[in-house]
């Protein structure tokens, strides 16, 4: 199925002895995931790891964690949260006014997600190691807008680091997403989706702390995204990432998935000198 699915987004069929495009190590480790991926991706326990890695300034507020849906206390919940599914992607219920919001709508949700196996969909198998739960942290916003995130692929090959800062603008509107090396200087590459303008998006003031941040927390791993909100100057770890589009996302032009390729090695490599 992970054959098929990747000549289907990419057009041809994935090499997996060479592995020699970002998507095609991305592929592979659906395949043969490292456990530690699964921890790392769960949204509860990852904030142990980043407390220890950064310090618990950087994670967002955590209101509740459940493992049953009859356990949500609706009531004691703030009157605006973000509820997320530890064991999933895009399992994700944001509340601005908890009072235009019926508790049945939050319960149901948590009951399905609970029942469901995240590996079915994307076939991501670290998934499975990770316990079932919902979790109800702080919604983050600025000025009564969504805060916007930096999703930052950080690469390791040979003692060299390399990161690609990934802007995401207009989600729920004109959705764009716009690449930018550490200098600020924009990537000309379309991933995922088209480009906005870049001299529109305003280099952050604050970017060298983000940078150090995501290196901080990708310190030890050939390839991860670090997603980070930036808000007024805060910074809010979002999550890790370690199969980013479930190897999907395209490239345009499309040997820049070569050329991201080069910038690690294959899980196999990397951690059989490691």
């Amino acid at each position: 199925m992970i054959y098929g699915l990747h000549r289907r987004s990419h057009g041809v069929w994935p090499n997996f002895l060479e592995q020699r495009t970002f998507s095609e190590k991305i592929a592979s480790r659906i395949l043969h995931p490292q456990k530690i991926y699964g921890p790392l991706t769960d949204k509860f326990f990852v904030r142990e790891y980043v407390r220890q890695r950064i310090g618990s300034e950087y994670l967002t507020r955590l209101y509740d964690v459940v493992s049953r849906e009859d356990d949500i206390d609706f009531d004691n919940l703030p009157s605006s949260f973000a509820m997320k599914a530890t064991h999933g992607s895009g399992w994700v219920k944001l509340i601005t006014d908890k009072t235009l919001t019926d508790s049945s709508e939050i319960v149901d949700a948590a009951a399905s997600w609970l029942k469901m196996k995240y590996s079915k969909i994307n076939l991501e198998r670290h998934y499975d190691y990770i316990p079932p739960m919902i979790v109800f942290e702080e919604l983050l916003t600025l000025r009564g807008e969504l805060a916007d995130d930096f999703k930052i692929h950080c690469f390791e090959k040979g003692g060299n680091r390399r990161q690609i800062v990934q802007v995401h603008t207009g989600r729920f509107t004109d959705h764009r997403v716009n690449l930018f090396d550490r200098d600020w200087s924009p990537i000309d590459v379309n991933h995922w989706h088209s480009r906005k303008d870049p001299s529109s998006i305003h280099k952050p003031d604050n970017l060298d702390e983000l940078l150090r941040v995501a290196a901080e927390l990708s310190r030890g791993f050939n390839y991860v995204r670090v997603d980070l909100y930036n808000i007024d100057g805060r910074i809010v770890f979002g999550e890790l990432t370690f199969t980013p589009g479930a190897a999907k996302d395209k490239f345009n032009p499309p040997e820049m998935d070569s050329v991201w390729g080069t910038y690690f090695d294959s899980d196999e490599i990397y951690y059989r000198k490691k």
